[in-house]
Order: C-alpha cells, then sequence, then structure tokens
C-alpha cells in the first residue's frame, strides 16, 4: 500500500496547476487522488529529487524489536553472489532515519531502496508485516 506517491508528467499544452489537479481529480479514479501539482523548473530528475522513501512497518511487538535491533547496528552488510563472486554491500548506507513509532510499528527513511532485505535479514517472514510507503522526503 502507498500514499504520497511522487509522479511526472508532461503536457502537450500548458496548463494552469490548478487545473490540472482539477481534472484529474474529476476523474474519481478508485484510490487515486492528486494532492497538489507543482512545476519542476530545474533538469533534475524525480527519482534524484525524491529519492528516500519512508515506510511504516506494523507488525508483532517482537517482529518489530528484531528489526530496531538489526537497524541499531554499525553496519548491516549483505551478501551475494554474482557471477560466481561473493558480493558484500553495507546496507546501514542507506538507512537515513528509522525510529519505533510504538510496540508493534516502525517508521524508517531508505535511501533507494525497500524495507524487503532489511525485513528478512531480522529473521522476519515478509507475509508477517504490514509494509505501508509513505511518500517522499526531498533531496
Amino acid at each position: 500500500e502507498s500514499f504520497n506517491e511522487v509522479m511526472d508528467i508532461d503536457l502537450e499544452t500548458d496548463m494552469d496547476n490548478e487545473l490540472i489537479l482539477s481534472k484529474i481529480n474529476a476523474m474519481n479514479i478508485l484510490g487515486f487522488k492528486i494532492l497538489k501539482v507543482e512545476d519542476c523548473l530545474d533538469k533534475v530528475s524525480i527519482v534524484e529529487k525524491f529519492s528516500t522513501a519512508i515506510y511504516k512497518i506494523k507488525g508483532k511487538n517482537e517482529d518489530i524489536d528484531a528489526l530496531v535491533k538489526l537497524l541499531s547496528q554499525e553496519s548491516i552488510i549483505e551478501r551475494k553472489e554474482k557471477k560466481d563472486k561473493i558480493v558484500e554491500r553495507d546496507l546501514k548506507e542507506k538507512i537515513k532515519y528509522f525510529a519505533k513509532s510504538s510496540d508493534e510499528q516502525i517508521e524508517i527513511h531508505i535511501f533507494n531502496g525497500s524495507p524487503n532485505a532489511y525485513i528478512e535479514m531480522a529473521g522476519i517472514n515478509l507475509t508477517e508485516v504490514d509494509i505501508q510507503k509513505y511518500g517522499y522526503t526531498e533531496v
């Protein structure tokens, strides 16, 4: 489930931002609503501008505690086999922020990534947690 996703569009004709907002929302697309329209005057891609995603993960208290324990480590080394070589990378570098907001929920801000690898490395089954993306932080 996702909230506050960012997207970019190219228009064939110029249109006022308020008109764009009202026209898209007037289509009444189930589960889809435009909250804000902005002009992007710089040449930075939207992926570069909004590269850190905000996730809220809900699960059993012991699963959230295991995730907090993993994220609190000085480094989080992932090892993968690629072309008959073992490749290591430190996933801790991608974590920009995390905080346990309740016994059964944690908020994590991840640069260019998803929480799945962290959840699995903490020994948690992905089907046992609810992951929601709440948008992005702007660079």
